[in-house]
């Protein structure tokens, strides 16, 4: 089991890591393009990213933009890789 809940936050950080690599490599390298399944992920773990700093800005009553798209950046980035 990948994720099992003893390890839940060590997993994920250690593949969040991972595509923390493969998007510096888009704005910095030159990575091929993400597939369109791939693609589709990195939105989600985007939005994923977003909803977590989200959630924990406002229980530190931090400011956060709540209306950040960020879909068109990595849309540009893959769209480069090409």
């Amino acid at each position: 089991m990948a994720n099992m809940s003893n390890y839940r936050f060590q997993n994920t950080a250690s593949g969040l890591a991972d595509c923390v690599e493969v998007l510096e490599d888009m704005t910095d390298g030159d990575p091929p393009p993400l597939s369109e399944e791939e693609l589709e992920a990195a939105h989600r773990l985007v939005t994923s990213c977003l909803s977590i700093v989200r959630l924990l800005a406002e229980r530190g009553s931090l400011e956060f933009e709540p209306d950040m798209d960020l879909a068109l950046v990595l849309d540009d980035l893959n769209f480069s890789a090409t």
